[in-house]
């Protein structure tokens, strides 16, 4: 029996990457965190509307979801080298040019056109550096080691993006609404850049024709994978704009941010402890555990009282339970594609989650606009029970899926033991 050691675990990371890299890829995903409440803070002041804010910032969502397939297929083409630092040097220009766009008077539809622009060239650094983890391990025999990496990202993304926003809030307080979009697009060219040209960043994987023919993507488990993602971004949607709703209802509007950070907390605490998960229990059986807690977690934000108290457990649940269901997600879906295609699944997954995040928040203001903040809260119940369901209805294929990937083409992975 085999079990994956925190400690030594993450020690091994360090020692894969060198010295410096993971401070580098967690600085690199900053700004994709502190894009959307930037655009939001300065387009808010200026207009004086929070109704076009919120319009330019779900341009910017819509352009992050639509862009990240593309650049992670044109990272597995090009490589992640030259893919990820001309998206980031666009990333940043057009943050600058919103920033520009409002303070010249444009109108809501170019500062909109020019934040889905910012949003379309995000540099997809959370699902390319799961590329590079699969790729060095694998290079080093170090399969082993992969769940603990995976278990890393899941926490550096979740410290992202509650450190993004306050972030914002910082910058923008100490300076002027226009500072979070221009420090954004500064650690883009700082942070992102040099992240795209570190040397962990894997070669292009270029299969012979015939095998390329032969190798083909699992198209119906990567569906399925993505409309997981779907489901716990409406999970995170729903329950970020339930959370407004209510602390709205008590009157205690600017404690939502606090409120919802307690999700985050949990779900970096629980992605580091994954890490500790024994080896011998298989991606599917993995999925399937974290999709069951994920649905129960999503009910307690019914169940529970309506007090502080109350929905602050159902907040810490929630983030337990919400990364190891994307830390498995991630790993079946690194385990059935074949290396040239890693990028492109990759933010496939992440635009899912985004594309969730929207449909849920949108979905849950209506609710809570028509009958208050207990209806919104409904839905993270529904999305967590449709994941469940999704993850039970997946497994013949995805089963397929592990089992016929080519040992040659596919990243190398950790023990086959999915069953």
């Amino acid at each position: 029996m085999s079990v994956v050691t925190s400690p030594a675990g993450y020690r091994g990371l360090v020692r894969v990457t060198g010295p410096g890299f993971l401070g580098l890829s967690f600085l690199a995903r900053l700004p994709a965190a502190m894009g959307p409440l930037g655009v939001i803070t300065l387009v808010a002041v200026a207009t004086g509307s929070f109704a076009v804010a919120g319009a330019v910032a779900a341009a910017y969502g819509i352009g992050a979801a639509l862009g990240g397939p593309v650049v992670g297929a044109l990272a597995d083409r090009h490589g992640q080298r030259l893919v990820g630092a001309v998206a980031a040097l666009i990333d940043a220009a057009a943050l600058v040019a919103v920033v520009v766009a409002v303070r010249t008077g444009a109108t809501p539809v170019v500062v909109g056109l020019l934040a889905a622009a910012a949003g379309f060239a995000t540099p997809q650094v959370g699902p390319l550096v799961r590329v590079r983890w699969a790729a060095l391990l694998g290079d080093r025999g170090e399969q082993r080691n992969l769940p603990t990496a995976f278990s890393y990202e899941g926490a550096a993304d979740e410290l992202s993006y509650m450190a993004g926003p306050a972030l914002v809030g910082l910058v923008a307080v100490l300076g002027s609404p226009s500072a979070p979009l221009l420090v954004a697009a500064g650690l883009t060219v700082a942070a992102a850049v040099p992240f795209a040209l570190h040397r962990t960043a894997p070669p292009v994987v270029r299969a012979p024709r015939a095998a390329a023919v032969a190798v083909r993507l699992p198209i119906a488990a990567v569906i399925a994978l993505v409309v997981a993602m779907v489901a716990i971004g409406a999970v995170f949607g729903a329950t970020q704009t339930g959370v407004t709703a209510y602390a709205s209802s008590v009157g205690a509007s600017g404690s939502a941010g606090l409120i919802y950070a307690v999700l985050g907390v949990g779900s970096a605490i629980a992605g580091l402890a994954t890490a500790w998960i024994p080896a011998r229990i298989g991606l599917l059986t993995r999925y399937v555990v974290a999709a069951i807690a994920l649905a129960a977690g999503g009910a307690l934000l019914v169940v529970m009282p309506g007090t502080l108290v109350g929905v602050l457990v159902a907040m810490a649940v929630i983030g337990v339970v919400s990364a190891p269901y994307l830390i498995s997600v991630y790993g079946v879906a690194n385990a059935i594609t074949p290396a040239r295609r890693a990028g492109t699944v990759m933010t496939l997954l992440a635009s899912g989650v985004v594309a969730g995040v929207a449909l849920g928040a949108a979905a849950a203001g209506r609710l809570a606009d028509s009958h208050g903040y207990q209806a919104a809260f409904l839905l993270p119940l529904l999305a967590g029970a449709a994941a469940l369901a999704l993850a039970l209805a997946s497994l013949r294929p995805l089963r397929g899926a592990l089992t016929h990937v080519p040992p040659t083409v596919a990243t190398p992975q950790p023990e086959p033991a999915y069953r």
